[in-house]
Order: C-alpha cells, then structure tokens, then sequence
C-alpha cells in the first residue's frame, strides 16, 4: 500500500485507516453522519456543534463545540469534578 499524508492536518493512509476509514466531506453519508452527531450533542448539551474538515484531503478534523453560559446552565453537573 503507498502511504498517503496530509500536511496541513497530518492525516495518513496506513493499515488501520484502510480498514477503519475516517468521514471524508466528498462522501455525501459521512457528512450526514456528521452533522446528525453535532444535532443530537446541541439537542443534548445546548452548545453549537460543527464539523470542521481539512481544505486540502477533505477529512473531518474535530468538532468545533461552542459552549455558552446558557449551555453550561442545561449541564450544571458537567462541569463539575467528581469526590
């Protein structure tokens, strides 16, 4: 298998990868699966959520989460360190 790297968010093609694939934005269900992730963790937590993907290989990066008081007030016990 030739390796394939990305330099901006340094994803690689490797064994685990191919057999385990990351969401890519070129394919229309991984964007889907996405963006149902960011509803139900808004439905769930209050905070936005948005899928932020590489420009240069299309792969997700991370999940943006904005978190406002108003959303720490829907989970006050989230925040909290446990005894």
């Amino acid at each position: 298998m030739s390796k394939k790297y990305c330099k901006i968010c340094d994803w690689e093609l490797d064994d685990w990868e191919a057999k385990h694939p990351s969401l890519n934005k070129k394919n229309t269900k991984d964007i889907k699966l996405a963006n149902e992730y960011c509803e139900k963790h808004t439905t769930i937590y209050g905070s936005d959520c948005k899928p932020v993907w590489c420009r240069s290989c299309n792969h997700l990066k991370i999940y943006e989460i904005t978190v406002t008081e108003k959303s720490r007030k829907m989970t006050p016990n989230f925040d909290k360190k446990r005894k």
